[in-house]
């Protein structure tokens, strides 16, 4: 039955996945945002109808009103859609619905979560399997990382941010790494966000399975209470990697399954962490079913998830890569893999920190993190409302710690990431290679300086 489905905040990255899955499904989709984006002016062009304002005449004719956690209660377009009588429901609720009804793959963790999600999309859909996909970033296969496909498969990020993951009971549940994030959602303590994982493992369907990444500690001791499946460097992951070798945007490595001997491959992406995300997805792959030439050629045709180690262009010859990298761990694995993948040049790290409360809970690792950049220009913090400043948590002082550490030779503040560009223009070179880090706007940095 076709419906007229609004959506709040529809250029968002878990909206607008969703608004291209009903228009696929032949619902009328209208929405709203603050500003025109890439996704706004894709949905338009595929049907939808987008309001830039938020307005309770906006729901006029809706019969479902959807809404995410960035969207406050008091939103006149949720308070409206309630005063009429109209279904109100979170993304979550939404997705739900479309996960537990069919083969739901489930993909949360503190990591990796949008690339292991795309790697297995494209797999699926290569391989024939008409799968119906949620991302939360543009992929290219599928527009703004999703489409709704015929077959049994639905393939989505189960994102842990909020908590809203429990909603889903999917086949087959995987579980990348748990770290302290988002702590905000969870009472301020590590051990609630833990156990909402339990619950989200828990909740897989009888019969599926759990995938569990453990080279991180804290999903490692978590994978012996479940009969699932472990994956990893470790030596005794079920499924383990071996790096046969990495160069700039290549990486081949071999998959032993038990100990022994499964296959090698080979990916269009670079980094060891994306042979973990890799691996990740060969698992479930091979769960449902499809051969060992579907994997290899799906992952080989892998590119990539937009903002992802997405090779921008150039700069005075200096390489510029944008990358989504708002956390310790991730800052990290971005920077190692630029300095295996081009161990000849300079790497320069540019970030911005995202939120004040995650600036102060992780700001020692966020210090640690930096340790094998070359030059470092930190800019000032990005908090999307309602957040609101921490006394003594500024970028400032997390320049000043990140300089006490051995390693970058550089560390520069610049609190304006407008000046970061004119600032890069005057030095860079080709034996440079500039990343852009962070989950707020500093991505204009990395397209500015191709200007």
């Amino acid at each position: 039955m076709n419906q007229h489905i609004h959506l709040i905040g529809i250029g968002g990255t878990g909206m607008g996945p969703l608004a291209k899955v009903f228009l696929e499904m032949g619902h009328t989709v209208s929405g709203s945002d603050l500003q025109p984006s890439e996704t706004t002016d894709y949905l338009i062009q595929l049907g939808a109808t987008v309001y830039f304002n938020h307005s309770a005449a906006n729901v006029n004719g809706a019969t479902r009103v959807i809404y995410s956690s960035a969207i406050p209660v008091q939103n006149p377009e949720i308070v409206a859609a309630r005063q009429r009588g109209i279904d109100v429901l979170h993304r979550s609720e939404v997705l739900a619905q479309l996960l537990n009804n069919r083969r739901g793959i489930a993909v949360s963790g503190a990591h990796g979560k949008t690339t292991i999600t795309s790697m297995i999309a494209l797999c699926l859909e290569l391989a024939g399997t008409d799968p119906t996909v949620l991302i939360g970033a543009h992929f290219a296969p599928f527009g703004p990382g999703a489409k709704y496909g015929r077959g049994d498969f639905v393939v989505a990020e189960a994102d842990e941010s909020d908590g809203s993951f429990l909603r889903y009971c999917p086949e087959v549940s995987v579980v990348t790494s748990i770290e302290p994030d988002h702590l905000e959602n969870y009472n301020g303590t590590f051990e609630t966000l833990i156990s909402s994982y339990r619950r989200f493992l828990g909740n897989c369907k009888p019969g599926g399975l759990r995938i569990i990444g453990i080279d991180h500690p804290v999903a490692a001791s978590i994978s012996q209470e479940y009969d699932g499946v472990t994956y990893g460097f470790a030596p005794h992951a079920h499924w383990r990697a071996e790096v046969l070798y990495l160069e700039q945007e290549r990486s081949v490595f071999r998959v032993f399954r038990h100990g022994e001997f499964f296959a090698d491959f080979e990916l269009n992406v670079p980094g060891r962490h994306n042979i973990s995300n890799a691996l990740a997805c060969i698992v479930v792959c091979h769960h449902v079913g499809l051969t060992v030439q579907e994997m290899q050629r799906g992952l080989r045709r892998f590119t990539g998830a937009k903002r992802r180690f997405q090779i921008i262009g150039t700069c005075r010859g200096a390489l510029v890569v944008d990358d989504y990298a708002h956390h310790p761990t991730e800052v990290a694995a971005v920077i190692k893999a630029a300095k295996e993948g081009w161990p000849s040049r300079r790497v320069v790290a540019v970030f911005q920190p995202h939120r004040y409360s995650r600036t102060k809970l992780l700001f020692e690792e966020f210090a640690q993190a930096f340790r094998e950049a070359d030059v470092v220009i930190i800019t000032d913090i990005y908090a999307p409302p309602p957040e609101k400043p921490i006394p003594q948590v500024s970028s400032a002082a997390l320049a000043d710690r990140v300089r006490e550490n051995d390693g970058p030779q550089k560390v520069y503040h610049i609190p304006q990431q407008e000046e970061v560009a004119p600032f890069l223009r005057e030095w860079l070179s080709s034996s440079d290679l500039v990343l852009v880090m962070g989950a707020g706007p500093i991505w204009r940095v990395a397209h500015d300086l191709l200007v």
